[in-house]
């Protein structure tokens, strides 16, 4: 956060080694001066409202491009409503899904869309099953033929 502004509500993406992980930024201040952090992981199992530091573990972060009709208030309010309610799964209850769900936005950055890596590391994430392994080959099956008509 050393160069990043940031402002409640903010979507902050922090991107580490295989995944990105994505906060809501609290309007609430941790004693080092940096703003606190609204998320969902699977560290914590839940949504839990942390300080910097620990969510981000000095990887590099940015603000995404999101826009939101819900007041700033409703928007954290909604997101504290999670606090150890929010069951984490990597398919269907991940840190976007938590934001997305909280501030009833969508959020625009190409750098928030996974990559090929990406996808392959969430679909081999939890206990590899045939049908991962399976969708993963033929996910790659698929980019192999279209391939070379992207690249002309």
């Amino acid at each position: 956060m050393d160069n990043l502004i940031v402002q409640a509500g903010d979507v902050v993406v922090t991107q580490f080694d295989t995944y990105q992980h994505w906060s809501l930024v609290s309007d609430r201040i941790c004693p080092d001066g940096k703003n606190m952090l609204i998320s969902a992981t699977k560290r914590t199992g839940t949504v839990q409202e942390e300080p910097w530091d620990n969510v981000t573990k000095g990887k590099h972060s940015y603000v995404a491009i999101s826009n939101s009709e819900k007041p700033i208030y409703q928007i954290l309010s909604d997101a504290r409503s999670q606090i150890d309610n929010w069951i984490y799964s990597i398919e269907i209850n991940n840190s976007q899904h938590f934001i997305k769900w909280s501030s009833c936005i969508n959020v625009s950055t190409e750098q928030a869309k996974p990559g090929l890596d990406g996808v392959i590391v969430a679909a081999l994430a939890e206990v590899p099953k045939a049908v991962k392994i399976a969708g993963g080959a033929v996910l790659l099956g698929g980019l192999a033929v279209t391939a070379p008509e992207i690249l002309e």
